[in-house]
This record gives C-alpha cells, sequence and structure tokens, in this order.
C-alpha cells in the first residue's frame, strides 16, 4: 500500500522549507494512503491551517480525523478542521474530555481539549470514542489504549488529571493512541506523544497486527522527560528492528534529538513542519 506522511504542525521549521510555513507547539500529520486520507491530531490550532495552505493540502479531502489523546496542543486545531471539513468521522479514546493539567512550567496550566463533545458535535463531528484497537481501514488501526509492561517507561509526573471537584492526581494517560499502517516493508507506527511509552507502543504494534517488522518510527516520543536508563533502553530496543526511518519530533527533546541522530545516523530525521515520508 502506497503511504505518503506529511507533517502539517510540529515545533520547528526547517531553514529550507517552503517560505510562510510556520511552527507551535504542537502536532499534527498527514497520513495519505490508497485506501483513504486521515487527519493525525490538529495541533494546538495556531497554525494548521496556515501550513496545510501554504503546502497545498485540501483538508477537505480527508476521510477521517484521528485525535491521538486530549491534550491542548493535539487537539485545538480541530475546531477550525471542522469548519473546513463539514461532518466527518473522528475517533479518539474515551478519555478525550477529561480536564488535565501541567506543571511543566513556572504554574500548573490547564492543557485539556478546549472544545466540549456537544460544541464539536454541533460542527460535525461525528464521535467514534473507543479503548480497543479500531481498524479504520484494512492496513489503517488505530491502536486502542497501550499496556504500560516495559520497566523503563515512567510517565510524567508533571501531567495531573482532575480527580474531585478540586484535587489532582497523576495522569496515566491511558487514552495515548498511536496509528499502526500496514505497509509491504512492514509497520509504519505514528506517534502523536507517547505517552504510552515508546517500546510499549512498538510491543504493542507488533503484538495485535501480527506483523513483527517496523518500517518506519514517526512522531513525538516524549523522551524530553526520559531519565539516562530510559533513553538508552529506548534506543536499544530500536536498534534491535530493523527501522529504515526514524522521525522523531515535537515531545522528544533536544538531547533525545541528538542521541538518537548520533545512534542512527541516516535512518533518523527531524520530522519537522513540511517533513514527508513517502512508503
Amino acid at each position: 500500500m502506497n503511504t505518503k506522511l506529511t507533517i502539517l504542525c510540529e515545533n520547528t521549521v526547517e531553514k529550507a522549507s517552503p517560505f510562510g510555513l510556520l511552527g507551535e507547539y504542537g502536532f499534527s500529520c498527514l497520513i495519505e494512503t490508497d485506501q483513504g486520507n486521515y487527519l493525525f491530531d490538529t495541533g494546538g490550532g495556531l497554525t494548521i491551517s496556515n501550513n496545510a495552505e501554504r503546502l497545498g493540502i485540501d483538508l477537505t479531502r480527508l476521510d477521517g480525523i484521528i485525535l491521538s489523546h486530549g491534550h491542548l496542543d493535539h487537539t485545538g486545531g480541530l475546531k477550525q478542521i471542522l469548519e473546513q471539513t463539514g461532518p466527518i468521522n473522528v475517533y479518539a479514546h474515551p478519555d478525550l474530555f477529561t480536564t488535565r493539567f501541567s506543571s511543566h512550567g513556572a504554574v500548573p496550566r490547564n492543557i485539556s481539549i478546549p472544545w466540549s463533545r456537544q460544541e464539536l458535535e454541533s460542527c460535525g463531528a461525528i464521535v467514534h470514542l473507543s479503548a480497543a484497537p479500531v481498524h479504520l481501514t484494512q492496513n489503517i488501526i488505530l491502536s486502542g489504549c497501550v499496556p504500560r509492561t516495559n520497566p523503563f517507561e515512567m510517565g510524567d509526573d508533571k501531567l495531573t488529571v482532575l480527580s474531585g471537584s478540586e484535587s489532582t492526581s497523576y495522569d496515566p494517560l491511558e487514552d495515548d493512541l498511536s496509528v499502526f499502517v500496514q505497509t509491504d516493508q512492514g509497520l509504519v507506527l505514528l506517534l502523536g506523544c507517547a505517552h504510552a511509552g515508546l517500546m510499549n507502543i512498538m510491543d504493542h504494534a507488533q503484538k495485535i497486527t501480527g506483523e513483527q517488522r517496523i518500517h518506519a518510527l514517526v512522531g513525538g516520543t516524549h523522551l524530553m522527560v526520559s531519565d539516562a536508563a530510559q533513553l538508552q533502553a529506548t534506543m536499544d530496543r530500536i536498534a534491535t528492528e530493523d527501522i529504515a526511518h526514524i522521525g522523531a519530533s515535537h515531545c522528544t527533546g533536544r538531547r533525545a534529538m541528538m542521541a538518537l541522530e548520533a545512534r542512527f545516523k541516516e535512518r533518523f530525521f527531524a520530522a519537522t513542519v513540511g517533513a514527508t515520508l513517502q512508503i
């Protein structure tokens, strides 16, 4: 199956990119395949329409929208996309609309999806919520909830969820979803933030698809909060697979990006705004 990924929203823009592309802290990727076109995340809402226009991408031709999890930097552009598409299927986990906070920075801040389900449905969203894996097409699979089994995957204790009328507690981000695309070369794993842990996601992809070959990893890895042991274990796990393309972005962090590039050399690329991968 022919597959093309295009990064529409990400933290950075390469100097050689088309003029006028904009970066923001967030993530969005267009998936184009023989079986349909899907938008994976929508960024924070500041850049997606501009970047799509600059890249000559018509977002009215989407067959569906996928949300990796309920954080603002992945869902903030959803309403403006709905205003372009009209009625369209939107896929996510049942915890999408949970109230969430981040204490990264000087003061805690609300980082929840900024829209209610009712408001999105009034704009045309046909919402499908599932914790189980979902076959969007024969070869495009939404991961469902990823089992947390790897002891090195520590999570992020600065991310919390509203657990009562006023109190918050650690957010395990059970709604963290990834997309698995089955190609002739093997699996393409598309990550939003990989809050479930990159090693856990790789194991889950191989288990539910039955395909052991991983051809590409693209997206946010959340390695910016990893300690040395987790980063080393993650790179060692990647090295066990014959992965041709490792495109890290968004929440990977500079330290981990440099380590990945040093370890995997020409197989690594920075998945910045405008970057594409054709398979």
